[in-house]
Order: structure tokens, then sequence, then C-alpha cells
């Protein structure tokens, strides 16, 4: 309800990206293992023509915050909580640099953070539509989330969360109904664009054998597994298909 009118002109980003995925579009899939907490939009996808602000709405409502600055009231972070008043989760705000302050401001307004990503207009300029209830939401592709994912991981600095994103990325190979076709979308992403060459360089750090970090990271990940019996080996092969695909 608070961003049904804002929906046009935000899009989920980050670790429901896959989850959204398993659940509205592919269906009959398995659960996935880690699932983030926090709630992460890209904004900044097109010009925002309303008078009311997220900010604004946020306020009105009366929905939790965090103060990013113990003494100051902005800006802030939303928080949304369960019936009880109890603290579920952040909704982060994402935009590029280089995308204009003022485009970025009407439709934020300028009390709640909105943290700025290099790389970030790939996933603003590659959007799905998916219907998820009774509402449309614009979501990341399947190729651009994985490709900006493959491009982002090694720039964390929190080792669990560098391991989540290529968690995110094998479950988007692993149960993707066209996982064949998405390791091949991105393999063309890789060729096209020319931050192709630093995702390549990653795919050759993280995952050049069964036993390199990549791979270990994600059976750390994964955890035990119903369906298959060596993780490593399978998130080996599902990375190593993209480079196959560049070949």
């Amino acid at each position: 309800v608070l961003f049904r009118s804002f929906l046009p002109y935000l899009v989920i980003v980050g670790g429901w990206v896959p989850y959204i995925y398993a659940k509205y579009i592919w269906k009959n899939v398995p659960n996935m293992a880690v699932i983030t907490g926090d709630i992460d939009f890209g904004v900044g996808v097109r010009d925002f023509k309303g008078k009311v602000t997220v900010s604004s709405r946020v306020r009105r409502l009366g929905y939790g915050e965090r103060h990013v600055l113990m003494d100051r009231l902005f800006p802030f972070v939303p928080v949304v909580k369960d019936a009880e008043g109890d603290a579920k989760a952040e909704v982060e705000f994402i935009t590029d640099p280089k995308i204009p302050k003022v485009l970025v401001d009407k439709i934020m307004g300028t009390a709640i953070k909105v943290n700025k990503i290099k790389h970030f207009s790939l996933l603003l300029g590659s959007v799905a539509t998916v219907k998820m209830d009774d509402k449309e939401i614009q979501v990341a592709t399947e190729a651009m989330f994985t490709f900006h994912k493959l491009l982002t991981f090694v720039d964390r600095k929190n080792m669990e969360k560098l391991r989540k994103d290529l968690y995110y990325i094998y479950y988007m190979l692993r149960f993707s109904p066209k996982r064949v076709q998405l390791a091949d979308d991105v393999a063309a992403l890789i060729k096209k664009l020319k931050e192709g060459k630093k995702v390549e360089q990653n795919l050759i750090e993280y995952f050049s054998s069964v036993d390199a970090k990549g791979p270990f990271y994600v059976e750390q990940e994964n955890g035990q597994d119903t369906y298959i019996d060596d993780v490593r080996e399978d998130a080996f092969d599902k990375f190593s298909r993209i480079r196959r695909s560049l070949e």
C-alpha cells in the first residue's frame, strides 16, 4: 500500500530478485536457502511527475525509521514493521551516481537516505514487469541481475554479503527454467558491455576450478542440499557454463 503509486518509478533489486522470480515467474522451484531481510529499490528509472514524495508518504503513514546520524532526524531509512510493531525489514533505496540528484529528489524527497552504487544504471535500464498479487512491479531482468552481481560482488567489504551475492547468482543459474539461455545471455552481455571484461576476470578469479573460492562460498551459503550431492561441483559447472558460452 505504501509504495503502490510509486511502483512504476521503482525497480526491485538485490536479494529479493531471485525470490520474486522463483515465486511469481518460474514457480514450482525449491525455496531459497538464504534471503535478505532488507528490501532494495532502484530509483531513477524515469522522471516522476507526482507531487507527493516517498519520504513524505512514509512520514505521514507513521512507518518506522532508522536515523543514519544519531543526532539528526535526516537522512533516515524506512523500517517496515509487523502488526505487533516489531521491526521486520529496512527499505533501502539505491541509484547511480550518474543520475541527476534533482531526478531522484522528485520522487524520494530529501529526507530518506539514497545510496549510490557504481554501474547501477545497468539494472535500471533492463527491467521486466511482474504481476505480484494485484500489483505490477518492476524487477531487474534475469540476465542483467546476474551480470550485475557478477560485476559487483567483489566490491563487498562484508564477506557474508559477498557469499550471499554468489549464492543469488547460483540460484538464478540453477533454477531458471531457461538456465542455458540465461548463461548465453550473460555471456552476450559480457561481450557487449565495457564492464564485461571485469565480469570475465571475476569469473576466472573465483571459478577457475571446483576448489576455487567461488564454489566454496556458494557451498557454504547453500548448505546441505536435498537434490544435489556435491553443491561445490554443481556451482562450478553452473558458473563455468557462462565461460563456455564465451568461447
